[in-house]
């Protein structure tokens, strides 16, 4: 797990969102996009920082 993943795990734990800290990991930890549903409303730097997690595992499963 990156340092991003990491970390938005653990913002998303900070936000009392422990149950989709949870699906970000195992989507992560799979190779997979994490989406977070839209009944949520995540601040913008937590919703970059998410995209950038995706970004990651999008690329690393593109050079496989």
């Amino acid at each position: 797990m990156s340092t991003k993943q990491s970390q938005a795990i653990w913002e998303l734990c900070r936000q009392g969102l422990p149950l989709a800290a949870e699906d970000a990991a195992q989507c992560w930890n799979k190779g997979e996009r994490f989406e977070m549903g839209d009944e949520v409303r995540l601040g913008r730097p937590l919703e970059d920082l998410i995209d950038q997690c995706n970004w990651e595992v999008e690329n690393d499963a593109a050079t496989v």
